[in-house]
This record gives structure tokens, sequence and C-alpha cells, in this order.
């Protein structure tokens, strides 16, 4: 009997050093320990950032554009909150190349130069447009640029 009632304290012993110490203190559980309160008060809170700053010496995007004769154009964003974008150039529409990075953009140094059968083919298409009415033509073979009205109380 004494080795069982021996036996039982030994056991009632463990548990009592198994118990969580906050468990045993009455503290509620996910409670810090007033130890760690105080630490807390010494160090300043954590301040959020409001944007994410930019790698030192990377570029968050680039861009560039080919410009056809006049080589290329490029550019790098920084900024998180925009994108960087580019058109080549392609002057068979008349598009001059540009980049586009940090709202910033910048085009291409030379325009498109006109095809020598620009006006031609552009009066074509306007008499076309008109069929068989009376037309005003102006092109301007410089700037790459046409103006085709139709005069409509002449059509037949």
């Amino acid at each position: 009997m004494k080795k069982m009632a021996w036996g039982i304290s030994v056991i009632l012993t463990a548990f009592v050093f198994l118990v969580p110490p906050a468990t045993a203190a009455g503290v509620p559980h996910g409670a810090p320990s007033l130890s760690t309160f105080l630490a807390s008060l010494a160090t300043p809170a954590p301040v959020p950032m409001a944007k994410r700053p930019a790698l030192t010496g990377k570029a968050l995007c680039t861009a560039s554009a080919n410009c056809g004769p006049g080589g290329t154009i490029s550019c790098e964003g920084n900024n998180s909150t925009t994108s960087c974008s580019a058109v080549d150039q392609d002057c068979s529409v008349a598009q001059r190349g540009s980049v586009t990075c940090d709202g910033v953009t910048t085009v291409c140094p030379n325009d498109c130069p006109c095809p020598v059968s620009f006006c031609g083919t552009k009066e074509a298409n306007c008499d076309s447009r008109c069929s068989g009415c009376e037309y005003n033509f102006d092109c301007d073979p410089v700037g790459c640029t046409s103006f085709c009205h139709c005069i409509l109380r002449t059509c037949q």
C-alpha cells in the first residue's frame, strides 16, 4: 500500500511540472507575460511603408523601341504604380516610335519620311471614296497629311 501511495504522489507531482506555466499562473491563453508586455513598451511600433522602394541599381521595368534608321530609344521605370511600354516606329502606317516609363513619354528623334507615292495613293483613295462626285484634295508630302472633301451636290 505504501508503494501505491508513493507511486500516486510521484505521478501527481509529475503532472504539476507538466502543466504549462500560463495555466498554472492563471494567465489567459495567448496573453503575453508581464515581462513580454513591458519589453514591448520599450520598442517602437513598426510603421508601414507607403510604397515599396526601388531596388538600388535595378529598375522595376524597362522599355525600348526601334526608331528605324534613327536607332533605338529606351527608358527605365522606378515607380511601382506605373508600367513601362514601347511602340516601335512603323513608317508604313506613319507611326512614330515611343517609350513611356513612370508616366514620361519619349518619342523617336526622327519623323517617318513620307513615301514618294503618298500623295498619289491618298488622292486615288479620295477619288474612289467620292465615287463620281467632285472633290477637294490637299496633300502635304513633308508632314504626310492629306485632306479629302467630297462635294456631294456635284454627284451624278
